[in-house]
């Protein structure tokens, strides 16, 4: 089973839509609303309710974070296999923010039901202006929650069922430095800049066979930004959050430098400044 493992707004979904298109006939409405009966694989996601509950012996709502890590491995076997229902799909991506770490004493990630990590990585700036807009707080708010240790996010449907992010630079080091799960390290910045190259390239990793450049340069044609905002703003996006006012905000590289106010931009280069010259941005 292979996953898509990024801190929050880095590009996580980008990546699976492009999966989701390569060799189907989809449009974007499609993508955007998730219709098509062809792509189930977007809904696919490390701390679905239902995987959990089955080996629950106690309403999901009451196990807490501990009792999910503790839940999460049976649970993973179970996603497996709703994944192995899709195996005719290729590639196909599950969602994941988890850091790669151990909670008490716990692994999160195993070998035995994670073959690939694709890992997309984001300037923390501009995610930063993600992150806020998605989640609805003040910028401050968000570089504050980027620099906790101890940070956890969920999609909302059960506030227990959460992703262990920890800070940033904790984040991106964590899967930079995996060495029992085959990863693939991408920056956000290098897949819009060069985006079939770098996508042929993740697909690659995957063991994608008969790799079509031409099929890809569709997959990515269709997931541009520009169509899926307009699909967005016509229908709307079953994947924004509760008072988001768009999911498919802009997709930029470099928006901070016009929206992050400067004392907040210069926190978090304080704050991750030596893996932000790792990565290429400082």
């Amino acid at each position: 089973m292979d996953f898509v493992v990024s801190y929050p707004k880095s590009g996580n979904y980008w990546i699976r839509l492009v999966a989701a298109a390569y060799g189907t006939e989809v449009a974007p409405e499609d993508l955007v609303q998730l219709k098509s009966g062809d792509l189930a694989e977007l809904k696919l996601t490390d701390i679905d309710v239902r995987h959990y509950q089955s080996v629950s012996p106690v309403p999901v709502s009451d196990i807490g974070f501990t009792g999910q890590v503790r839940l999460r491995p049976a649970a993973m076997f179970l996603l497996v296999q709703d994944a192995a229902l899709l195996e005719s799909r290729g590639p196909l991506l599950v969602q994941s923010h988890h850091i790669s770490a151990q909670v008490n004493g716990i692994t999160l990630w195993h070998s035995e039901w994670a073959d690939h990590v694709v890992n997309p990585v984001r300037d923390p700036r501009e995610i930063c202006c993600s992150h806020a807009a998605h989640f609805g707080n003040s910028y401050e708010e968000t570089a504050q929650f980027m620099a906790d240790p101890n940070a956890r996010t969920g999609p909302g449907e059960t506030p227990d069922l959460q992703w262990f992010t920890s800070t940033w630079s904790t984040h991106v080091r964590s899967w930079l430095s995996e060495d029992n799960i085959p990863v693939h390290t991408v920056r956000y910045e290098d897949l819009k800049a060069d985006p079939v190259g770098e996508f042929y390239d993740v697909f690659d990793f995957l063991g994608v066979s008969d790799l079509d450049v031409e099929v890809l340069e569709d997959a990515v044609a269709t997931t541009r930004f520009d169509r899926l905002q307009k699909a967005e703003k016509e229908q709307g996006a079953p994947a924004a959050a509760p008072d988001q006012e768009q999911f498919f905000r802009s997709g930029q590289t470099d928006g901070w430098k016009q929206e992050l106010p400067v004392e907040v931009a210069r926190k978090i280069e304080e704050d991750h400044g030596e893996m932000m010259e790792k990565l290429g941005y400082l």
